[in-house]
């Protein structure tokens, strides 16, 4: 009788399948413990740094995003995806001419791709470069009609310069493509919030000036994620105390199994609360944040 080969187990999900998975559920800082000790015995691996970048501008630490990034462009320094995030983290902590200097060296890599004139509009309007986004988008979107990203962002442009028609026609295109588009959907309840108290041209040029104005990064204007970044940090904390805590709860527990010490019941159930408090603390402490335009 011939013996048939046994099978191979299935394969579980990769790291970096793991690590996506928190980022759409929004984990952010659940996938930076799971990467950090992987890049470190790793480094080399670039998409992991991609990923922790994305997952540091997730948690508002624009910073920890750039080093991320930069590591990824270390080991791939012809590759676009860095580039990518080496600008979006620079855009992020307000560093403008070094966002944009990125985005066009991505851009002129890969002329082609969308999502890289997408990311130098993004670029140019977070600098208050509103003419400059504006020409950008136009020529991105009569090459590249179909992506849905790159109309709505060239929608805020046009209305920050000054033309909230055009701009609804933009974004409108963009909800043609995906009707439930959430970037399109939250940028026409900005323009008819924009647009409430317009009545003659000095009113419009206010409303654009205004909301050129809330699509600008400032250095300074990083306040809200660099608490979202001191929450993170106060979780990692709670994360840390709990290890140490559920730790010395098996200590005693060895330690009383082997006869060697005398453990009070009392100590038993401290160490067991204080231990599911941190990790509950720890668990409620994550925090959630979105992009600066969005």
């Amino acid at each position: 009788m011939t013996q048939q080969p046994l099978l191979d187990p299935p394969a579980g999900p990769s790291i970096l399948d793991e690590a996506d998975i928190l980022l759409a559920r929004g984990r952010a800082g659940d996938v930076v413990d799971l990467l950090a000790p992987h890049v470190g015995r790793e480094p080399e691996d670039v998409a992991a740094w991609h990923r922790m970048a994305r997952a540091r501008l997730d948690l508002g630490d624009a910073r920890g995003a750039m080093r991320a990034a930069w590591a990824a462009w270390q080991q791939d320094p012809d590759g676009t995806e860095s580039l990518y995030w080496i600008s979006r983290s620079c855009t992020a902590a307000g560093e403008h001419a070094e966002a944009i200097a990125t985005a066009v060296s991505a851009c002129q890599q890969d002329p082609g791709n969308p999502r890289l004139h997408n990311l130098l509009g993004t670029a140019q309007l977070a600098d208050g470069r509103v003419a400059d986004a504006v020409a950008n988008l136009q020529v991105a979107v009569e090459l590249a009609g179909y992506d849905a990203d790159l109309h709505v962002t060239y929608g805020l442009a046009l209305f920050a310069a000054g033309r909230p028609l055009t701009a609804r026609e933009a974004v409108g295109r963009a909800l043609t493509l995906e009707p439930e588009h959430a970037g399109a959907r939250a940028a026409s309840a900005r323009f008819e919030s924009a647009m409430r108290g317009v009545a003659d041209a000095p009113t419009l040029a206010e409303a654009a000036d205004a909301f050129a104005e809330s699509l600008r990064v400032r250095p300074g204007d990083q306040g809200g994620r660099r608490a979202g970044a001191a929450r993170d940090a106060f979780a990692y904390v709670m994360r840390v105390s709990f290890v140490w805590f559920f730790t010395a709860l098996l200590g005693v527990g060895a330690l009383d199994l082997m006869g060697l010490v005398t453990v009070p019941d009392g100590l038993y159930l401290t160490l067991l609360c204080a231990a599911g408090m941190f990790a509950l603390v720890a668990r409620l402490a994550r925090p959630v944040a979105g992009s600066p335009l969005t």
